[in-house]
């Protein structure tokens, strides 16, 4: 039987969540700071804690602001950011959306580094990451430049990353890739994404949810919406999922061998919190004797 991930975005998705759910469900956080050091650059720290959302236990990754020594999600506007603290929309343009990176609003406190498409590509190029890393890094990148093209009229080559392109947001993506590939994953499927409803306000002022790039990442993905306020699905996070997943789908018959989950940071009234469920894909019905309670 081949080992699969299937990840629960009922709760939205967004970068950090991402990662967090990973390295819940068994990834290395040493891992994963290994090939960080590949990237070669300096000024940030990372850090993964165990934190209850709504009574439910997950893993929380933040990037800590060189600064303070605080996460970048702390730092934000009303300590929403979540990266998903799920409202924060990312503003690849540069034009600076309140939230940053996935929680868009994280990267208030602090100078706002732009890069281009093209010097993104360069430092993770350059880097010693592993290539199957790199190359899913790159390639989530590309994701978020092609939508953020498609809402401002613009080549993808001319897209300036302003939340996505700073340090923290290469951060987030890395980590992504790198902790997927260490599971071992031969596929991953998720469900409908929950995207929340209302409005976020950003430096282009007030958007509805879900923003205008993370609809362009769901074009020919479920998703829907509910009476939950706030922006639950980030264009880091839908990049991920579109990237990694090959469908969207209900579970498929799997023998459970994992749980996991990625802790947000704001309360939208629900646990927030990004599920992964790893196991095998089950060939043939089990006798329930068989099942053994891990």
């Amino acid at each position: 039987m081949k080992r699969v991930l299937y990840f629960d975005a009922s709760a939205g998705v967004s970068g950090d969540m991402f990662v967090g759910a990973l390295l819940d469900v068994g990834a290395s956080f040493e891992g994963v700071r290994e090939h960080l050091g590949c990237l070669g650059i300096e000024g940030f720290e990372v850090r993964a804690r165990k934190v209850s959302r709504r009574g439910l236990v997950g893993t929380k990754f933040d990037v800590l602001d060189p600064e303070s020594g605080h996460s970048v999600d702390a730092l934000t506007e009303g300590g929403h950011t979540h990266e998903h603290g799920h409202d924060h929309h990312d503003d690849l343009r540069g034009g600076g959306h309140t939230h940053g990176e996935e929680h868009g609003t994280r990267h208030a406190a602090r100078a706002h580094e732009h890069r281009g498409l093209r010097e993104i590509r360069g430092l993770i190029g350059r880097s010693s990451l592993p290539r199957p890393v790199a190359e899913d890094a790159l390639a989530v990148f590309d994701l978020l430049a092609w939508a953020e093209a498609r809402v401002h009229g613009v080549p993808p080559d001319e897209i300036h990353f302003h939340e996505v392109g700073a340090l923290d947001s290469i951060v987030d993506i890395v980590s992504a890739a790198s902790a997927f590939h260490q599971l071992g994953a031969e596929a991953a499927w998720a469900s409908p994404i929950h995207v929340g409803s209302g409005t976020v306000r950003c430096a282009h002022g007030v958007l509805p949810v879900p923003a205008p790039a993370t609809l362009e990442l769901l074009k020919g993905i479920p998703a829907y919406s509910s009476e939950t306020q706030g922006e639950l699905a980030t264009p880091t996070g839908v990049a991920l999922l579109r990237h990694f997943c090959r469908g969207f789908r209900p579970m498929p018959p799997l023998v459970v061998e994992a749980v996991g989950y990625g802790a947000g940071t704001k309360d939208f009234g629900i646990p927030n919190l990004f599920r992964v469920t790893m196991g095998r894909v089950a060939e043939k019905a089990m006798p329930v004797q068989a099942a053994q309670a891990g």
